[in-house]
């Protein structure tokens, strides 16, 4: 054997120190035989030093890539280690859809509570003396005048005769006074109240109304309408919907790296 130069040893140093990266089990039925192959490789004058360096790392990468996918199957085959990851898996993705609907729910229903005080107000006096008698246009303007539903955040009220025309708004759209969908007023009619999510432009998302419909009985019979943008709630449910996904991700992933963990130092070694 003769003597190598500086650089190829350098270069077979490298290369065995890169055979460490092989699962254990690999690398001891065939790391002898691969680093006496790239030694003859080295010690041939016709292979050009540039070519040899790349074609070996070439091949590194995909060798390692390919014995640690089969390792991680020999792995993940173990019935055990599969069954454990599925419960923490569908453990993982309910807590995951828990930590969004909880605060969901609770900042979609905490969306109604002016309305809900607003439209039992307005509906209160208006069982008293009726849509007709009882409704006083000016009264339902406030000090910041008329509202834009498609633009404003404040709450606003709107009153509705029995057919579901409008009577009286401190609110418009597009310079127009929007009704809800007639199934809304028939609903409410047998129930009394109906809390919904309108979206006065149909189908269209541009703009989301949090309503309260409240019936008005009596000699002249109607609803009333308390309703405000949901623009800021929704931006937070987003952000609780972002953060929940998150946390799903987190924990599949640290699942998956534990049974990963575990499988490999569990797993039975080669004699």
């Amino acid at each position: 054997m003769k003597p190598l130069k500086t650089q190829d040893e350098r270069l077979i140093r490298a290369y065995s120190r890169a055979l460490h990266l092989y699962p254990a089990g690999f690398r001891k039925r065939n790391a002898e035989a691969m680093l006496r192959t790239f030694r003859d490789a080295v010690e041939d004058d016709d292979l050009v030093r540039r070519d040899l360096v790349a074609l070996t790392v070439t091949d590194l990468c995909i060798s390692l890539v390919k014995e640690h996918l089969a390792m991680l199957r020999d792995t993940f085959a173990r019935p055990v280690l599969v069954y454990n990851a599925v419960v923490l898996a569908a453990l993982s993705t309910g807590l995951a859809l828990a930590l969004y609907a909880i605060p969901q729910q609770v900042l979609r229903q905490g969306a109604n509570d002016p309305q809900i005080q607003m439209s039992t107000d307005l509906a209160a006096i208006l069982n008293r003396y009726g849509v007709t008698d009882g409704l006083h246009q000016g009264a339902l303007l406030q000090s910041g005048g008329v509202v834009d539903m498609g633009q404003s955040l404040s709450p606003f009220l709107i009153v509705y005769d029995d057919q579901g025309h409008a009577l009286g708004s401190n609110a418009q759209l597009n310079g127009q006074t929007p009704a809800p969908p007639q199934g809304v007023f028939d609903f409410v009619r047998s129930h009394g109240e109906e809390r919904v999510t309108w979206e006065p432009i149909p189908h269209s998302h541009a703009v989301r109304i949090a309503a309260v419909v409240e019936r008005v009985n009596g000699p002249q019979p109607g609803f009333v309408l308390a309703g405000r943008s949901m623009r800021e709630v929704e931006a937070r449910i987003a952000q609780v919907s972002q953060m929940a996904r998150f946390t799903w991700f987190g924990m599949l992933g640290v699942i998956a790296l534990g049974t990963a963990m575990f499988g490999w130092y569990t797993r039975p070694r080669a004699e």
